[in-house]
């Protein structure tokens, strides 16, 4: 698993210049077949759900592309608040999964942060689900969304303690993992490494933000 960018370097240009690049390497895995990702840590507090929301930012830059944004990790969820957007009641990904694992199947409702930009996210206000990650909806819906959206990016649970990062690895085409410099200990990434295997590791980005910036 290979070094995808650096994020986070001195030239305040850097780290898009760096999106950029993972967005260019993601571009030619779709040639191959593969536009739903996961984007995880080994654990909680490395930068993952910036680096996920940032990624489908520049993935949808200039309108160039559809995007959807995934919030899967619903124990923590932290997308509403980097984005300083309210999630109406009912809005709630782990909500709409309930319902559906209930029999009530309707059409998902995303919000739009901008023409080619749509989230489905977690509300910290309203109670979730996150159990409904186990179910087959969850699989589902990144199946379904895929056929809509030229890119679905997944901020995925972190890896270790549990198996909830392993289910976003069975329903994406790729996974990418996220290190945070001078934070992510060595043997954390190993080990969650092994934990998701390379069968779709697509690699490595390097966060080197400044302090308080990781979520």
């Amino acid at each position: 698993m290979g070094l995808l960018a650096m994020l986070g370097e001195s030239r305040s240009d850097a780290p898009a210049a760096a999106l950029r690049v993972i967005r260019h390497r993601l571009e030619r895995r779709r040639a191959e077949g593969m536009w739903t990702f996961g984007v995880t840590s080994a654990r909680d507090g490395e930068g993952k759900s910036t680096l996920a929301a940032q990624l489908a930012l520049v993935l949808s830059e200039s309108q160039r592309a559809r995007v959807v944004l995934i919030e899967a990790s619903m124990h923590r969820p932290s997308l509403a608040r980097l984005f300083g957007c309210h999630v109406p009641s009912g809005f709630g990904f782990s909500v709409q999964l309930a319902h559906r694992m209930s029999g009530h199947a309707h059409p998902w409702a995303v919000m739009a942060l901008g023409p080619a930009l749509h989230v489905l996210v977690e509300s910290e206000a309203e109670q979730g689900y996150p159990d409904a990650l186990h179910s087959t909806h969850f699989r589902e819906a990144i199946e379904g969304l895929g056929r809509v959206y030229d890119w679905v990016v997944v901020d995925a649970p972190s890896v270790l303690g549990s198996g909830d990062a392993n289910v976003v690895e069975n329903a994406v085409d790729g996974i990418v993992v996220v290190a945070r410099s001078r934070a992510t200990r060595g043997a954390d990434l190993r080990a969650a490494v092994r934990q998701l295997g390379d069968r779709k590791a697509i690699g490595f980005v390097l966060w080197d933000g400044p302090d308080g910036t990781a979520r």
